[in-house]
């Protein structure tokens, strides 16, 4: 048996849900789980999502059953305090602090827990073609704004960029990793090689976005779109998929937006940088450029 724990917004989910599918794959003889418990006083984003976004279909554990391989915590406050104080099990596999590539993740037998994010795309790449099934978008009928974004970003050479402010701005492992100044030489960088005819701008901040990039974008032809909140966010991530090409920020969100984008030939800009902390493992593939 492997159980895979889900915790975190849309775009981490994503990750534990494609090691999910691909441990799933790998061991097809074996039971493989995912543990939501935590999401139980979990009051960050939207809760459990996949399921509801993407209509995907999953086992979920039991308590017993997380109690046979971890700490079968009942919530998140529960796990958030006692996840830091107890020993690693012998038979839990525990991301490193680095958030480095574990090799052994797929490969490793017998019963194990996965507990942590799974940033690398080297754990699901092969799934791709599957990938990009499970994760299709939902219809973007809800709103007529929606519709006429997509249609003007698919018949252009276009460009997303995604700023996300909100909780970067007090979130010690994101706060100052990334600023007008990434901004500004991933907008040039775009400019001299892929020459986009449209700008497509998501934020959780449009305001700011407005103020900050209109000297970069003027006299270019800039859409800002801010008005996906709360469980519509998803559409901000399928338009920005949509775009030829991404200008990310050190979000799984647009991360997800720009794997999930089929042209072969895009060109996805995101920041050196990926996290305040020290030797910390990006989750940018070779093939992305990191500014």
């Amino acid at each position: 048996m492997k159980i895979v724990k889900i915790l975190g917004g849309l775009g981490n989910q994503m990750f534990q849900f494609a090691l999910y599918k691909a441990l799933q794959a790998k061991w097809p003889e074996e039971r493989v789980l995912v543990d939501l418990h935590a999401f139980s006083g979990y009051r960050k984003h939207q809760g459990f999502e996949i399921g509801r976004v993407f209509g995907a279909g999953y086992e979920e554990a039991t308590l017993a059953e997380t109690a046979r391989l971890a700490y079968p915590y009942a919530n998140y406050p529960l796990w958030r305090v006692a996840s830091r104080l107890l020993p690693v099990r012998r038979t839990m596999l525990k991301e490193k602090a680095t958030l480095d590539y574990e090799p052994a993740a797929l490969t490793r037998p017998g019963d194990t827990y996965y507990d942590g994010y799974w940033q690398h795309e080297e754990y699901f790449a092969h799934l791709r073609p599957q990938l990009l099934r499970l994760f299709a978008f939902p219809p973007l009928d809800g709103d007529e704004r929606n519709r006429q974004a997509a249609a003007a970003i698919t018949s252009c050479r276009s460009c997303s960029i995604h700023i996300r402010r909100g909780d970067y701005l007090s979130d010690p492992l994101r706060r100052g990793t990334t600023g007008d100044a990434f901004v500004m030489r991933a907008i040039a960088r775009m400019r001299l090689t892929e020459q986009p005819e449209a700008w497509f701008v998501f934020s959780d901040d449009i305001a700011w976005c407005r103020a900050h990039l209109a000297e970069a974008l003027t006299g270019e032809t800039v859409s800002y779109i801010g008005w996906n909140q709360g469980g519509a966010s998803i559409h901000d991530m399928h338009l920005m998929s949509l775009c030829r090409h991404q200008i990310i920020a050190n979000s799984s969100f647009s991360w997800w937006a720009a794997w999930l984008n089929r042209n072969e030939s895009k060109t996805v800009i995101g920041p050196q940088v990926w996290m305040s902390l020290p030797h910390t493992a990006s989750p940018m593939p070779g093939g992305w450029i990191r500014l």
